[in-house]
């Protein structure tokens, strides 16, 4: 690096990140090779797959530069310049780095930011009070919700706890909302781990039960107080009004007699707030202009009164709802230490760690300890730090690093060499706030507004697109420019305007931009959405493209779920890890809700997922959604489900249904449905899963419910196994990947989403400081709370819009080639990406409707090529059956067609989930008893089912995978990159590193048994085991073995 210790590179998407990264890497090794470097070069990223990339960037750069192969001639010419030596000389050096590096690999510091904080931890396990051996759990999900069943089970066992709930239940009972308080504790739990909520909660933390108790009585009394002087206040000011002679229609709209009016009434609303104030200051008429001009200068001289009791008013008003806000959700921070002592004892007892409580320990730790200290305790020292994603960085772990940096950059080794820090990053990217990420670090490193260091930094613009072909280039650069001028903030504009203005080097490529109708909802939309996506890949294959080119990125999971089943009917292969999921597709979602209402009736929250599907899926149209909520959601079950009926003519009889087994019940609620369009892949996997699961387990609804709470995280759908498919994904997934052509549906998104958001309010006021936050949901209303309302809301409202341009910006960089986008018609305005779109269009000059599409560049026709579409495949034919008619006697006959062997194969599929249970051989009798007790094996066929177990675990081919030596795992999946997800049966992993795959099957053998297990082998070596047997295991009256 020079003399630059401290550099910063600007990179935007598809300008050579990772080739500067791994530049600047290698210069600070090459400089002295007989020296360890790379034994105190620290590189952090934030991925797996970005570590594995960088490490075989820098290795393989190395080799072929020790090779003075003509593939690293770029970093050659550069090194041999900068360091004045021959290429001899640099081969020499490259060599002898890299086999030190492959001797002392594990000191090869190329790793997730996550990994160094856990390091850390476990360096000072016992400063932080934790179990020895933790282990880091990634599923935070479950331990919530074990904490907060944990907290609900003390309800009638601990007084103070049932109290508070109760309260806290009648309240919510009170405000027309759903009494169950499960939901609220969940959500409320959930800012414990998220740093973004660090500094509001460590408030109420500080503040014991006893002190929290009292501060609600206190804003009880207070909220009380204020609404007997407003509503004082209120009425004086209509007497006054009274004595002047002033009638309501002498002033404009009747706004102040209104204003006053509605609050004497006790209704405490921010209403004509914004157009009183207008009205008052003379920005806007307050008196009608045919008033006499007697009243006008009457108005006119009193004018100062009326207005103080209008600010008096409304400064009541904004207490009051604050307040009301407040204690609305007071109960959680009530239970808030319960909770994080009850989660906290949960991992003890466990001996894991969530996460995303490392960064507060280690941020305690750097405050308190000597830098020298934490050097030595962690057992090497690092000089050099390459930050990779600045931009994703959140603020604790960069106050984190600040102190480890500050100490090399600032200071010398003892061989009087200084440290030095190189950052990468690029703001437009940013889309991980949610999380903790924090683009306006960047943002202040780059514009010299904020630098923790001594030392200034070096900066540099990556200003050349490497990636993508120049029309897109063109496009993008077009369309940002014209964003950027949609910000006040100098630095935003810079950002989205200079920063976006790349240079290209490949010639060539295309953009298509197509508009949709405007008119329609979500339910007419959609299929549009869909039709145009296929249409496109219909002419892309045509054109010679292969599927593997094409990616299609959505915002939303359930978006890239309807595209995926209408992908699949139409014959195209996807490669998928979040469309794939059975329980992300509506028409389940909606069986599921009415199955729990069944069993759990009256609950508010699913009778709204019932109506928002509905509402999507019908045609018949509701007026006013919101008043429907708000009229039938609250209600017995039985009341909404006649709504329902009269409102979408879906008539269902909750008695019969709780009456039906699994089975029976979801046929009735299918036939009930039949109006809807219900033939889908996913609701076909969803009922194979209900089929298989009555073959085997007891039948009721309740039972399969909690299967479904378990199975459904898991439940996939069936795709063809090739590497020839389609990409489908969330732009999320997305980032840092390029594809050479993308196709962007549903591109019409609201800069501002319309979803529930919590905040925190900052209690500025006098009488409210004391008690420092509130917390509840976003809205309009908050800019109407005074100035720190105002400030607060247009800084949530620039995050909301800064997060959305940056996922836009995200999607409209990946791809290489081609660029489809599909967008919808739009009136004026700025607050979609339609309009956004829209505005970039016509400053070129062109049109933008649905009649004909916006193009930049010509679509190549890939030479030799011009493939058709294949012919569909046979899971494609498998699921193209209609499913509202006799869908349990096709799965069923279907089965009696091959062979007639319905019962055997019910046996053989409960023998297949009891060996899925057992690991060693000594489980079998357990398991077996497990089953009874759950009603999942009649007495009836134990001694058959015992007797096919321990056949197979007592096998003299089979025994020695039972005896409990080996690492087992029972169908645990195995994940494929960019392709679908296999679930071998057993895998036994050998303390030699042999690894043993069984597969239970029943019936004869078929050559597909052979490929599916040869498959996992397959998956396994790519995972570095090379030493893998197969095992086919037949079960039927005797158990045969097959070793592939």
């Amino acid at each position: 690096m020079g003399k630059n210790h401290f550099k910063i590179i600007n990179a935007s998407a598809g300008s050579g990140k990772t080739y500067n990264l791994v530049h600047e890497y290698l210069k600070i090794l090459l400089e002295d090779p007989s020296d360890n470097t790379f034994k105190h070069s620290l590189a952090l990223t934030f991925t797996n797959k970005s570590v594995n990339s960088m490490k075989s960037r820098i290795l393989e750069t190395l080799f072929l530069l020790s090779i003075e192969s003509n593939d690293a001639k770029s970093y050659s010419d550069d090194f041999c310049k900068f360091f004045n030596i021959s290429k001899k000389e640099l081969a020499f050096r490259s060599m002898l780095i890299f086999k030190k590096i492959f001797l002392e690999y594990g000191a090869f510091s190329v790793i997730t930011l996550d990994k160094f904080t856990h390091r850390l931890v476990r360096t000072f396990y016992r400063e932080f009070n934790l179990p020895f051996g933790f282990e880091v759990s990634l599923d935070s999900e479950s331990l919530i919700e074990e904490t907060i069943d944990s907290i609900l089970d003390e309800i009638g066992i601990d007084r103070l706890i049932s109290k508070y709930l109760l309260d806290f239940s009648l309240q919510k009972i009170n405000n027309n909302k759903d009494w169950d308080v499960e939901i609220d504790l969940k959500e409320f739990i959930s800012i414990l781990l998220n740093e973004n909520d660090r500094i509001p909660v460590n408030y109420i933390k500080n503040r014991n039960t006893k002190i929290l108790e009292a501060d609600r009585v206190l804003l009880s009394k207070l909220l009380k107080n204020e609404k007997l002087k407003v509503l004082k206040n209120a009425r004086e000011a209509l007497n006054f009004l009274k004595s002047l002679d002033l009638k309501a229609n002498d002033f404009t709209q009747k706004r102040v007699h209104k204003y006053f009016e509605n609050i004497s009434k006790g209704s405490f609303t921010t209403k004509y707030f914004e157009q009183l104030e207008f009205s008052l200051s003379g920005e806007k008429p307050i008196y009608n202009f045919s008033l006499s001009e007697e009243k006008k200068v009457l108005i006119d001289k009193n004018k100062d009164k009326i207005e103080h009791y209008f600010f008096s008013v409304k400064k009541s008003v904004i207490q009051i709802l604050l307040i009301q806000r407040t204690l609305a959700s007071w109960t959680p921070r009530l239970l808030l230490q319960l909770m994080e002592d009850r989660l906290e004892r949960i991992q003890n007892e466990k001996k894991i760690r969530i996460n995303s409580d490392f960064n507060k320990k280690i941020n305690l730790l750097v405050k308190d300890e000597p830098t020298p200290f934490i050097y030595e305790r962690l057992g090497v020292r690092y000089q050099h730090y390459f930050l990779d994603e600045f931009q994703d960085t959140s603020t604790l772990q960069w106050n984190n690093l600040i102190p480890l940096i500050s100490n090399s950059v600032e200071g010398e080794s003892l061989s009087g060499k200084k440290g030095s820090l190189f950052i990468v990053g690029d703001p437009k990217q940013s889309i991980y706030r949610w999380r903790g990420g924090d683009m306006n670090q960047f943002i202040e490193l780059v514009n010299n507004i904020k630098n923790p260091f001594q030392i200034s930094a070096s900066q540099e613009t990556l200003k050349t697109n490497y990636r993508s072909f120049k029309e897109i280039v063109d496009f993008n650069k077009g369309l940002f420019q014209i964003i950027s001028n949609s910000f006040e903030n100098k630095y935003f504009r810079k950002l989205y305007g200079e920063s976006s203005q790349q240079k290209h080097i490949h010639e060539g490529g295309y953009v298509n931009v197509q508009a949709i109708s405007k008119d329609g909802k979500k339910g007419i939309t959609t299929p549009q959405y869909i039709s145009k996506t296929v249409e496109i890949i219909k002419k892309l294959v045509k054109n010679g493209y292969d599927q593997t080119d094409i990616a299609i990125l959505v915002r939303k999971k359930e978006q890239a779920t309807e595209i995926g089943n209408e992908l699949i009917k139409q014959g195209f292969n996807i490669s998928s890890s979040e469309s794939m999921l059975v329980n992300h597709s509506v028409k389940v979602q909606l069986i599921i809700a009415i199955l729990y209402l069944s069993s759990n009736p009256n609950s508010s929250r699913h009778h709204k997922t019932i109506f928002d599907i509905l509402y999507e899926l019908s045609d018949r149209k509701i007026k006013d959604y919101h008043q429907f909520a708000i009229n039938n959601l609250n209600v017995k079950t039985s009341i909404f489900f006649s709504q329902l009926e009269i409102n979408f003519g879906l008539k269902l009889d909750l008695e019969k249904i709780k009456s039906k087994t699994i089975l029976d019940a979801v046929d009735y609620i299918l036939i009930r449905l039949s109006t809807f369009d219900m033939d889908d892949i996913y609701l076909s996997s969803f009922m194979e899963d209900v089929l298989e699961f009555s073959k085997s387990f007891a039948a009721s609804i309740d039972s399969y419910l909690s299967h479904w709470e378990i199975q459904s995280p898991r439940l996939r759908i069936a795709t063809s196994e090739t590497n020839e498919s389609i990409k489908l994904m969330t732009i999320h997934k997305a980032k840092g990947l390029e594809f050479p052509v993308v196709i962007l549906p549903f591109m019409d998104s609201s800069i501002y989403p319309n979803v529930i958001e919590k905040i925190w309010y900052p209690f500025k006021d006098k009488n409210l400081k004391n008690f420092g936050w509130g917390w509840f949901n976003f809205s309009n209303e908050i800019q109407n709370y005074g100035k720190e309302g105002i400030k607060l809301y247009r800084s949530h409202r620039l995050n909301q819009k800064l997060d959305a341009l940056n996922v836009l910006y995200v999607a409209l960089t990946r791809a290489v080639e081609a660029m489809f986008i599909i967008t919808k018609e739009v009136d004026e305005g700025e607050n979609t990406y339609a309009h956004l779109l829209k505005k970039y269009i016509i400053s070129e000059g062109d049109s933008f409707n649905s009649k004909a599409p916006f193009t930049r560049g010509e679509l190549l026709i890939k030479a030799n090529k011009n493939r058709e579409l294949n012919e569909k495949s046979e899971i494609t034919d498998h699921y193209s059956l209609q499913l509202n008619v006799g869908w349990k006697q096709h799965f069923v006959l279907d089965s009696i067609k091959k062979k007639n062997i319905k019962s055997s194969q019910e046996k053989g599929v409960l023998i297949h989930n009891l060996l899925a249970q057992i690991i060693t051989s000594d489980m079998v009798a357990d398991v077996l008893q497990k089953a009874i007790d759950e009603q999942i094996l009649p007495i009836k066929i134990k001694g058959f089912v015992e007797k096919s177990l321990r056949k197979v675990v007592t096998h003299t081919e089979l025994k020695s995978l039972y005896n409990g030596k080996d690492k087992v795992l029972c169908e645990e999946d195995l994940l494929v990159p960019n392709g679908p997800t296999l679930r071998p049966d057993r895998i036994n992993i050998k303390k030699s590193g042999g690894v043993c795959v069984v597969d239970y099957k029943t019936g004869t053998p078929k050559k597909t048994d052979q490929s599916q297990i040869l498959s996992y082998s397959k998956v396994l070596n790519n995972m570095g085991y090379f030493d893998v047997e197969n095992i086919l295991v037949y079960i039927n009256d005797k158990v045969q073995i097959l070793k592939i």
